[in-house]
């Protein structure tokens, strides 16, 4: 059974402000128990994780040259540095 001040626990350590960690209780729990099912599969082998591919079954890689400056498509800022999006 996950209790109340585990989710508040959980919430503080991924820095999230839950408002109303009984909500997520329920959510947890059936997290919990599916990673419980998945624990009690039993397999007799690992062929049954692996699949095999032919090498001539793979496509041919082909070169395609880019004929654009891509620095010229980026966004610059006044002091003529490039401006990457926000990374969080």
């Amino acid at each position: 059974m996950v209790e109340k001040k585990e989710i508040e626990h959980l919430g503080d350590l991924v820095k999230v402000d839950l408002k109303e960690p009984e909500k997520h209780i329920k959510q947890v729990e059936q997290i919990i128990k599916y990673f419980d099912s998945l624990d009690s599969v039993e397999f007799d082998s690992d062929d049954i994780l692996r699949r095999q591919v032919d090498a001539d079954a793979l496509r041919d890689d082909k070169y395609i040259p880019y004929s654009d400056s891509l620095i010229e498509h980026l966004k610059k800022d006044p002091n003529n540095f490039i401006r990457a999006p926000k990374m969080v």
